[in-house]
């Protein structure tokens, strides 16, 4: 597996840190994991293509993490000169195919005729693919909102998307290879919803992951501040950097 961080920031606009989104290549399938605004600007600077994209799994309906959706099914309905043959899965919590027929068909409109369709799944525990399997375990941040496990052989990387400190995420998390955590806030900046930065060390710590990576980092205050007070529960912990690449 291999990982680019198109997206380590939140809803604020940043030159730093774009709208959260992760490109996820496993095997010969390109994922996104979410699509805030900016994701195909980003996918371009890191010499990725958005008409190779295969799946596009959703954390939760937040505009900062799928307003860009729209965007991609557009350009690959319209680019001149590009007729898109593959299907498009688009993997999304329970209710999506609801929230895609009333919100995101209307803007985005249908793939031209006789060229490609859009498969929508809801995802409530496992898919399965050829090589690989992605799970999802609901969240503690709103009523849609979950996290995704992406598991090939004997690697795993874990995506907690929006969330509050949650004991049950541990266990989703447990023993995986990469586990990327909101960190939203510093210790001193608790919000409900969100994780602070003692919050992701303890889950990384308690789940025995190998490296934590904090992302959906709000500019509230030096983001070193909330790195060092995760070290203090996990040692292995790194700040994620909008176009950083991971081998997992």
């Amino acid at each position: 597996m291999i990982l680019t961080i198109l997206g380590s920031g939140t809803c604020v606009p940043s030159l730093k840190r774009n709208a959260p989104s992760n490109y996820l290549k496993i095997d010969d399938k390109q994922i996104l994991i979410d699509c805030g605004s900016g994701t195909l600007l980003q996918l371009e600077k890191a010499n990725l293509s958005y008409k190779e994209i295969d799946i596009v799994c959703i954390s939760h309906y937040h505009t900062d993490h799928i307003s860009d959706l729209n965007a991609l099914i557009q350009a690959l309905n319209w680019t001149p000169g590009f007729d898109r043959e593959k299907d498009l899965i688009l993997i999304g919590p329970v209710g999506f195919k609801k929230f895609y027929e009333s919100y995101l068909k209307p803007i985005s409109g249908t793939p031209r005729p006789d060229t490609y369709e859009i498969i929508i799944k809801e995802i409530d525990n496992k898919i399965e693919f050829d090589n690989f399997t992605i799970k999802s375990y609901k969240t503690n941040h709103n009523t849609d909102s979950i996290a995704y496990k992406f598991s090939e052989e004997e690697k795993s990387l874990v995506i907690s998307g929006d969330t509050d400190f949650d004991e049950n995420l541990i266990g989703f998390a447990e023993n995986s290879d990469v586990l990327i955590l909101e960190c939203s806030y510093p210790n001193d900046q608790k919000v409900a919803g969100h994780l602070v930065s003692k919050e992701c060390g303890e889950i990384a710590k308690k789940a025995n992951v190998k490296k934590l990576v904090l992302s959906h980092l709000y500019p509230t205050s030096p983001e070193e501040i909330r790195l060092s007070e995760t070290k203090e529960f996990f040692s292995n912990t790194i700040l994620a950097e909008d176009l950083m690449n991971l081998n997992i």
